[in-house]
């Protein structure tokens, strides 16, 4: 008997002019935004994998070298976008996709999409989570304002329940239509357009196809949470202009004023650090430890270390030894100081997952970048890879040029067979646990507000009047 009444009104949907009309912008206003960021994927993609093998050459060609100078040469790594990006690039417009890798310097990440977008494209509504975590709310609300509002005006509800029709089933027949309605226009497209990303872009270690799926479920939830707001509205108002304002509201408290309000509220408890004074702390110990009475001292020691009076009787190179007691030094200030303000940052991201206390909108956020691999934790991830890998290269050339020292007045130079020992630069994603466990907490909040919703309707229903 129920699927029977869930079919019927579910026809009744699917016939109203309304429904079609706001299904067919959502899907076009989706698919306009999902071809912008999937064709700037798609360059992007094409463009890193042409100049990594560039790159690759270059460095395996150069000529017979120092191998200290071939750390200073150098070369350029790019990051891998996960192909989900497409729909929720995340922070991933804001920061970069290259680094230089040489010796000594910690370079930072360059190429910002953003800095290349048009200004319509900066104005809001340009990526498909745009469109589903701001307009479907809308789109929701509008389908769910007038199902008992309307009906009540009409004496129509008074007729329904008169002729035995408990409210319960009426409620339940009615928001399981909505809701096979909204999985229809909002979660087939996310669908169709992720698995397009899948099969076109460069997927490899993402695990895709779940991190899709879950995406998909987590729209869709949002988007129902929204459809039980305007149930309740509909139950609790008198009239459909009555229940269309309160949901109006509900939208401008929960996806607007409440998450520009925590978001400064957390800026407060946990503001973001400084970059620039972190890098300036740093450049201060390095300068320190280089200071010419220390470096003489450094050297001293190691010819102490090997029992000899002068750099020509050590049996290594004391110019790489040198360099490469330098380079472990810097090691350890990059990882203290650039460890801590990573620290700041990912505290200040847990942060942001629990402000989904405030608004489903900010939960829904922090799950949509954490399942698209466009979070600051991917980023982060990709700068640590970076920095491994360009140890990898400095010690490797420093280490080479320790064990030959001058012989005969005949500086060492390296060749191809010292450049194939740096392997190239892999970047590994993380897997789809360990993104699961990091935003357990949005995922959960999210859950729980569609949860309270859905009491909050039924118990409203039970008191309905006609």
């Amino acid at each position: 008997m129920m699927l029977s009444l869930i079919r019927l009104e579910f026809s009744l949907l699917l016939r109203e002019r309304r429904v079609r009309w706001i299904a067919a912008a959502l899907c076009a206003l989706m698919a306009m935004a999902f071809s912008m960021s999937f064709k700037e994927a798609a360059r992007t993609a094409d463009e890193a994998a042409r100049m990594t093998t560039t790159e690759r050459a270059r460095w395996l060609n150069q000529d017979p070298k120092n191998p200290h100078s071939a750390a200073h040469y150098g070369l350029w790594v790019f990051k891998p976008a996960s192909p989900l990006a497409t729909l929720d690039p995340g922070i991933e417009p804001y920061v970069g996709r290259m680094i230089r890798i040489e010796a000594h310097r910690y370079n930072d990440a360059l190429y910002r999409s953003a800095q290349e977008r048009s200004p319509l494209s900066r104005a809001g509504l340009s990526t498909v989570a745009d469109v589903t975590q701001l307009l479907v709310p809308l789109a929701a609300l509008m389908l769910s304002f007038a199902s008992f509002a309307a009906d009540r005006e009409r004496g129509t509800l008074r007729l329904a329940l008169g002729n035995g029709i408990a409210p319960g089933r009426l409620l339940t027949a009615r928001f399981g239509a909505l809701a096979m309605t909204t999985t229809l226009i909002v979660g087939v497209p996310a669908l169709v357009l992720g698995a397009i990303s899948i099969a076109t872009l460069d997927s490899a270690g993402w695990h895709s196809w779940p991190r899709l799926m879950l995406w998909t479920v987590a729209q869709v939830g949002y988007a129902i949470f929204f459809l039980l707001v305007g149930l309740f509205a509909s139950l609790a108002a008198k009239t459909s202009r009555a229940a269309l304002t309160i949901g109006l509201l509900s939208w401008v408290a929960l996806c607007i004023v409440l998450p520009r309000l925590t978001t400064a509220a957390i800026e407060s408890v946990a503001p973001t650090p400084s970059y620039a004074a972190t890098r300036a702390k740093i450049e201060q110990q390095i300068k320190l430890y280089n200071r010419a009475d220390l470096h003489q001292e450094r050297q001293d020691d190691i010819l102490q270390r090997h029992g000899v009076a002068n750099a020509a009787e050590l049996p290594i190179d004391l110019r790489g030894a040198m360099m490469h007691d330098r380079e472990q030094h810097d090691y350890a200030i990059f990882d203290r100081e650039l460890g801590d303000f990573f620290a700041r940052l990912v505290q200040q991201d847990r942060l942001q997952g629990w402000a989904g206390l405030a608004s489903p909108l900010l939960a829904v956020q922090a799950a949509s970048a954490g399942l698209a691999g466009s979070d600051f934790r991917r980023h982060s991830d990709f700068l640590r890879a970076a920095e491994n890998y360009r140890r990898v290269l400095s010690d490797t050339m420093n280490l080479d040029l320790v064990a030959h020292p001058t012989q005969g007045g005949v500086a060492y130079l390296a060749a191809r067979d010292v450049w194939e020992k740096v392997p190239p630069f892999v970047y590994q994603p993380a897997p789809f646990t360990q993104s699961l466990r990091e935003i357990a907490t949005p995922l959960s909040l999210l859950a729980i507000w569609v949860a309270a919703a859905a009491i909050a309707v039924a118990f409203t229903a039970q008191r309905v009047k006609p």
